[in-house]
């Protein structure tokens, strides 16, 4: 029997291991289901603030699971919140509507507006949160979060629950499934009553299946600076560059990849663009470092470029004494060398952030350089 087993490539000690596996699997489904009997005894009574794009994605999702969802924006989205089954719409600028909001006996709040608009609507909420009883655990979805975080303990009654998520998808790259997609959370303060429906509000997502990472708020802007933000800043800059980029008959797949980062970054409201950007500590550091980078390209390419054409012209490269210093040295080259090379000028030094700088690293400074608008002229 053994010769057998062995000649059919399954040693006993492999059947062992499936054997656990197997074991380990049906554990597994047992336990799904049990939690999935929990999950079905009490559904969510949702109210989410703000109902744009994202919003009526997520009321869709929420409903889909069978949970309430009431709605409060102050843009009219009331056929949109009938059409998606939403059990209530009311007006984000009526305050009649907003305490009647409140005084639903919501289980979670979701924010569901921009960035930029974040804080005031925390104010106008302030005031019907501290008369709700029992308080409300109150989630947000921004992109940034130590922004988010530090405005909620700030405007929100010390009764409220937090918890600060950012579900790093959206309408169209959610549209088919969530399954492996990245959901990040922080539970920044949740009260001993609102630990149940904490929970259940992040079942929502794990059911579903995303990648469910737990992040305090810096670190999560520290990675979304050097991920999100860059993401955006590129797609953006490719998208303003006046090229007119669009599909040709020759396209590689790196271009086609290009295409589709122009697309989905552009087509995102400029209002999240400048969120980014201005509450989130991480992205100007990200931004003069991309800088630094570009500057950093366009100088050898200038070099070797100069070197080529004085081999052209019969000399050698020990002779190009108008070689441009490397990025590395260019700190300690005068300011007269600069002035006959013509190309480079020094626009600004700042604070950069070191990509790996999670656990509060000191910053580095590092000198900026942008190039002059005769840098062709100037390299000829």
């Amino acid at each position: 029997v053994r010769q057998k087993l062995i000649e059919n490539g399954d040693e006993p000690e492999l059947l062992e291991i499936k054997k656990q596996e197997a074991m380990l699997r049906s554990q597994l489904n047992e336990i799904e289901r049990a939690k999935a009997r929990v999950l079905a005894t009490r559904r969510l009574r949702i109210g989410i603030v703000g109902f744009g794009r994202f919003g009526q994605f997520l009321a869709k999702a929420f409903i889909k699971g069978r949970h309430e969802v009431s709605v409060l924006s102050r843009s009219d989205r009331a056929a949109a919140a009938a059409e998606a089954g939403c059990f209530s719409y009311l007006s984000l600028g009526d305050d009649d509507d907003i305490l009647d909001f409140t005084a639903q006996n919501l289980d979670v709040i979701v924010m569901a507006v921009s960035i930029v608009s974040f804080e005031d609507t925390l104010r106008c909420l302030q005031q019907a949160l501290k008369s709700s009883s029992p308080s409300p655990l109150i989630t947000d979805v921004l992109s940034v979060k130590e922004h988010a975080r530090k405005a909620m303990l700030t405007h929100l009654p010390n009764s409220a629950s937090i918890l600060c998520t950012h579900p790093m998808f959206g309408p169209d790259s959610g549209r088919d499934t969530w399954r492996s997609l990245p959901f990040v959370y922080d539970r920044v303060r949740i009260h001993d009553d609102a630990i149940d429906r904490c929970e259940r509000f992040l079942s929502i997502f794990e059911s579903e299946g995303c990648r469910m990472v737990q992040l305090t708020c810096r670190q999560h802007d520290v990675y979304a600076a050097n991920s999100q933000f860059l993401t955006h800043l590129i797609g953006r800059t490719l998208g303003e560059t006046g090229l007119s980029l669009r599909k040709t008959p020759i396209d590689t797949k790196g271009f086609e990849s290009v295409l589709r980062l122009v697309e989905t970054t552009c087509d995102d409201s400029f209002d999240l663009f400048y969120g980014l950007y201005r509450y989130n500590t991480h992205s100007k550091s990200t931004l003069l470092c991309l800088r630094k980078a570009l500057a950093d390209l366009e100088l050898r390419l200038i070099d070797l470029d100069l070197q080529a054409e004085a081999m052209t012209a019969g000399g050698s490269t020990s002779k190009t004494s108008q070689q441009l210093p490397s990025s590395r040295n260019i700190d300690n080259a005068d300011d007269k060398q600069h002035e006959q090379a013509g190309v480079w000028r020094n626009v600004q030094t700042a604070p950069t952030t070191p990509n790996n700088a999670v656990d509060g690293e000191s910053p580095s400074t590092t000198t900026i350089f942008a190039t002059t608008s005769n840098t062709a002229a100037s390299s000829s």
